[in-house]
């Protein structure tokens, strides 16, 4: 009986590792942005449940100056929770005066799967594109 015991806790045990986690969901998007005009995107997170990296990509050919492009963000999550992400575009010298923001709400659960609740735009003179994040 002491066996047949041994036997089946080492069957549950196996069985048991060899399951795995769906790997973590990576959200990405891109954003409209010229650095050479000083303005930058600032990344803030209520709670802090993302890696966030970021990436400029120029719009015309090399060599030009003054040209605007793409920042594009990808987000790792790091642990479940939930959190509001801001993106403020502003001049970092200026305190965020007339600064424009765009808010994702983000919910990561215990596998570290990603759901977008809510997106939208506070920008100060005209509403910001709010894109969909691509969500992998």
């Amino acid at each position: 009986m002491k066996k047949l015991v041994l036997v089946l806790a080492a069957v549950l045990i196996l069985t048991a590792c060899g399951r795995e986690s769906p790997a973590p969901q990576t959200v990405s998007f891109s954003l409209e942005a010229n650095p050479t005009t000083g303005y930058s995107w600032q990344v803030s997170q209520s709670e802090e449940l993302f890696k966030v990296e970021s990436s400029y990509t120029q719009k015309h050919a090399d060599g030009m100056v003054g040209v605007g492009g793409f920042e594009t963000f990808t987000l790792t999550p790091l642990k479940a929770g939930a959190t509001e992400l801001t993106l403020t575009y502003a001049r970092p010298w200026e305190n965020g005066e007339k600064s424009d923001q765009l808010v994702y709400c983000f919910e990561v659960d215990q596998n570290l799967q990603v759901t977008m609740t809510n997106g939208y735009s506070t920008a100060v003179d005209e509403p910001i594109p709010v894109p969909t994040p691509t969500i992998t």
